[in-house]
């Protein structure tokens, strides 16, 4: 507080140093008039400028602390690895690619077709227009040669509910996504439909690279880990979130579950509960009484010799 008295006493000393008004310019003709003019041009006495109302103004405000400023945090950019749901699929990604809005503008003048509802749009032997579908890498087939020694491999898709379709990817969309792994997830522009011919089935092919799009990785891809009778591991895709087994190995647990629940029901829980603990001391036992079979025999016992064994063994009657 001190120095901020001293600085303003200084301030006030210099009061006679200080022009009131800026002096005129050398080439005015009133400068060597002695005093100084005002705004209408007549001259104007020099007076003690008075800067206490000044001084008291400074004095409310010698002590004042300004706060500081809070800044919020810029919100911070999404990171690739959160986990997004797709909303035309309902699928969750991770690792995404292609941004929502993106996406939404690839599929903006096109029909989407979710792939397991795909079989029931077929007219025919094809389905008509554009549209678009979006699925799971499921499966890589191994690379084969076609008959006039072009390369192309077979892919099974699917939406992580062990259903898959055969996916035939030909020239550049396969020269291009060859490498991908299983557990990415692709959007599919206006692909050739095919029926099989034995059964209901149907395949998808591309042979275009833009009818093929990497959209992200799937967060839900997860195999099965059961073991077959073999021993062999299984290796049938599943959707973790819906849990660690396929339909087959859960169905044999929930079986060997409820086995052990008929046991459970049956006469052996009701031994284990027939003798209740007792106390120590001496007890009278009978002991015909763990006997199912209390009746008399209706016969006498029959004893017989040496001789009449004998015979009787022999078939003779005795």
């Amino acid at each position: 507080m001190t120095s901020h008295e001293d600085d303003l006493d200084l301030l006030l000393s210099l009061q006679e140093r200080v022009l009131e008004t800026p002096p005129a310019s050398p080439s005015s003709p009133h400068s060597q008039s002695p005093g100084y003019l005002s705004d209408d041009g007549s001259p104007r006495r020099r007076r003690k400028a008075d800067l206490s109302v000044f001084k008291d103004f400074v004095e409310d405000c010698l002590d004042y602390e300004p706060k500081s400023v809070e800044r919020h945090a810029k919100p911070k950019p999404q990171s690739s690895n959160d986990i997004q749901v797709e909303k035309f699929s309902g699928l969750r990604i991770r690792k995404q690619l292609v941004s929502p809005a993106e996406l939404s503008e690839h599929l903006s003048d096109i029909r989407f077709v979710r792939l397991p509802t795909l079989k029931n749009l077929l007219v025919g032997d094809t389905l008509y227009g554009c549209w678009a579908t979006i699925g799971v890498l499921i499966e890589k087939g191994i690379p084969k040669t076609s008959s006039i020694g072009k390369s192309y491999s077979i892919w099974k898709i699917g939406c992580l509910d062990e259903n898959t379709v055969s996916l035939f990817l030909f020239g550049d969309a396969y020269e291009q996504n060859s490498k991908e792994q299983v557990g990415t997830v692709f959007a599919l522009f206006s692909c050739t439909v095919r029926k099989d011919t034995k059964g209901s089935g149907f395949s998808l092919s591309v042979a275009a690279p833009n009818q093929i799009l990497k959209i992200g990785t799937s967060a839900d891809y997860g195999v099965c880990k059961g073991r077959r009778k073999d021993g062999t591991a299984c290796t049938i895709v599943v959707n973790k979130r819906q849990g660690a087994y396929c339909q087959y190995h859960k169905s044999k647990v929930s079986e060997r579950y409820s086995t052990k629940r008929t046991e459970l029901m049956g006469g052996n829980l009701r031994r284990a509960f027939r003798n209740p603990p007792r106390s120590e001391g001496i007890y009278m036992v009978d002991p015909l009484s763990d006997r199912t079979n209390t009746k008399k025999a209706s016969k006498p016992v029959k004893l017989l010799s040496v001789d009449a064994l004998k015979r009787a063994l022999r078939g003779n009657e005795f």
